[in-house]
């Protein structure tokens, strides 16, 4: 039995398909760009918080809790999870958290007890019952502050499921340039609803480049209509020009060929019946006569 070879045909067929069976696995094993603070991109714009990498304590305000007070800080690291101190495991967040809600007594006189921590942001792994998370760093512009400059940018955290409630921050950056101390750390603004807000001013946000808008090219209907229209302007002043300076002409005079434009249209005209006739296979007036 002959088996038939493939046509030549058929084996472009095959390789076509065979390379976006490839690009397509590529694809879909491609992994996303790991967050790097020192390279922040939003909407364009680049910006570089790598100078607040380490971990900041955001105070609370107390308030009085019969028999003593409460207050409740936050700790934080805006480009990676806390590192923990050796030996102080139990007054930090479990281990991958970026940002730790520290809920403590405040006794009148002794240090302050930390009563409860919650991971507010950060990745950790399945356990048992609780699906893992991942902190999933995302970077967008904020509303427009009055008196700034440059447009405020919002770094979202997210965090777990704690409570039946997710849990996440969000870090609103501002341009200051007169903030250089990278040890200030931000204000807390809130904590509602699972979402911890935070506001920081400092030179770190602001802009290290700005991407300009790239502009999309002319398709070639567009290049020709602005080469004919060049044309034609050239054309036109050029001839008006000359016939000025050459034959003192005025008004209408001045258009160049001015007897060939006015017969113009009657020649279009003609032009446009002789087609018509040809396709029609119809014939106009005139021709010999026999006699």
């Amino acid at each position: 039995m002959i088996t038939p070879r493939p046509s030549a045909a058929m084996v472009a067929t095959l390789a076509i398909i065979s390379a976006l069976l490839t690009s397509s696995s590529v694809s879909a094993q491609d992994t996303p760009t790991p967050y790097d603070c020192a390279k922040v991109s939003v909407s364009g714009n680049s910006y570089d918080i790598s100078a607040l990498k380490k971990t900041y304590l955001v105070k609370g305000e107390a308030t009085p809790v019969y028999p003593n007070k409460q207050r409740v800080d936050y700790i934080v690291n805006p480009c990676q999870a806390i590192v923990v101190p050796d030996g102080e495991a139990k007054q930090h967040c479990v281990a991958g958290a970026w940002v730790c809600q520290d809920t403590k007594v405040i006794f009148d006189d002794g240090e302050p007890k930390t009563l409860s921590l919650l991971p507010i942001a950060g990745t950790a792994p399945a356990a048992d019952g609780v699906p893992a998370r991942e902190v999933a760093p995302l970077a967008v512009l904020a509303d427009k502050i009055e008196n700034v400059a440059e447009v405020p940018w919002n770094l979202t955290l997210k965090g777990g499921l704690i409570k039946g409630q997710d849990q996440s921050a969000v870090i609103t950056f501002i341009c200051d340039t007169s903030v250089t101390d990278d040890n200030l750390a931000p204000t807390l603004t809130g904590y509602q609803n699972g979402v911890a807000t935070f506001s920081w001013k400092h030179k770190s946000a602001c802009a290290v480049h700005t991407q300009l808008p790239v502009q999309e090219s002319m398709s070639g209907f567009s290049v020709f209509l602005t080469v004919f229209f060049s044309f034609a302007f050239i054309y036109l002043v050029l001839g008006a020009v000359y016939n000025h300076q050459v034959y003192g002409a005025k008004g209408l005079d001045l258009l160049p060929h001015k007897d060939f434009w006015r017969d113009f249209p009657s020649l279009v005209v003609d032009v446009v019946h002789h087609v018509w006739d040809s396709v029609t296979g119809r014939a106009r007036g005139g021709g010999y006569v026999s006699v």
